[in-house]
């Protein structure tokens, strides 16, 4: 009995040893698996986490030039502002001429102009201060008169060159602009 219960031990000994063999590989096996799942979540979490940053950073930037190109806006209507101010100043400045730097400013740009053949139209007012000095320039005065506040109008035949202050500054606005541009936001 002893030879069958030895033979018995052996067989559960044999038998134990076997299972915990199994269970050695299959807990080697289970950790493999594991360490294989846990970094491909590892790995995927990365992506993951990359995409999320890439879009984080995308919707950063749109903000950002978003505000910039806000802040352009803002900056340049302030700079249209100053220089629709520095006009309108400019404006005021020749309309506001009286006297002999009036007469002296009008009697220049005649002299600039080409008015040779032609007739000087004038408001009322300027017509009976400037007449005698733009007839001694070799000029002619128009009999006519026009409502304009500054400057003159040269008549040649049927064509007629508007020099009122109002209609140079009109027609010039835009180099006009640029000159202050130039000037205020060097």
């Amino acid at each position: 009995m002893d030879n069958g219960q030895n033979l018995i031990n052996k067989i559960l000994a044999d038998a134990n040893a076997q299972a915990d063999e199994i269970k050695k590989t299959a807990q080697k096996e289970a950790e493999q698996i594991i360490a294989a799942a846990e970094a491909k979540a590892a790995k995927e979490k990365a992506a993951a986490d990359k995409i999320t940053n890439l879009e984080a950073e995308k919707a950063a930037s749109k903000e950002i030039s978003g505000a910039d190109m806000q802040a352009k806006k803002l900056i340049l209507a302030e700079k249209q502002k100053c220089i629709e101010e520095v006009i309108a100043e400019a404006e005021k400045k020749l309309a506001s001429l009286k006297g002999e730097k009036y007469k002296n400013v009008i009697l220049k740009m005649i002299k600039n102009a080409d008015c040779k053949d032609s007739e000087i139209i004038f408001s009322e007012n300027d017509k009976a201060t400037l007449q005698k000095d733009v007839e001694d320039m070799g000029l002619k005065v128009s009999d006519e008169t026009r409502d304009i506040e500054g400057g003159f109008v040269v008549k040649k035949g049927d064509i007629e060159y508007n020099y009122s202050f109002k209609s140079i500054i009109t027609v010039e606005r835009e180099e006009i602009q640029q000159i202050a541009a130039g000037i205020l936001f060097k």
